[in-house]
């Protein structure tokens, strides 16, 4: 399990970095990142190089993915979705509004797993129009 979350660990870096690249577009589309609200709204969208500032604020300080179940109390408030074009991986991060905790999908290896947040990044990815906007 801690080889898949240095694995996440080194992927998120590799996609924040690879966002502040020149060249956005490989041969699998291009990098983006949206982002959804509870209802399914998309409310922010970005592709290419543009989308270098909102990858760098997104929290990248995860140190243990769990096998963890999403309780059914919890209340969705924000999906992530972000795509590495270079080597084609999109994961989907759904954050929760009254719940610590994220659920990752799309991890290269271990494909699903659980962060718990910490009380700034929990804020911070409840609060996506202050660094969107």
């Amino acid at each position: 399990m801690h080889r898949g979350a240095t694995f996440f660990l080194l992927l998120s870096s590799t996609l924040a970095l690879t966002g502040c690249a020149n060249i956005s577009a490989g041969s699998h589309g291009t990098n983006y990142l949206k982002i959804y609200n509870a209802r399914h709204q998309r409310i922010y969208s970005a592709a290419g190089h543009l989308n270098k500032t909102i990858v760098s604020s997104i929290p990248q300080d995860y140190h243990k993915l769990s096998k963890k179940k999403v309780p059914q109390t919890a209340k969705p408030s924000y999906r992530y979705v972000m795509h590495h074009a270079k080597h084609n991986v999109k994961i989907t991060m759904q954050v929760y509004s009254n719940y610590h905790y994220a659920k990752l999908t799309g991890i290269p290896v271990i494909d699903v797993g659980m962060v718990k947040l910490t009380p700034k990044n929990y804020e911070k990815l409840n609060h996506p129009q202050k660094y969107i906007d």
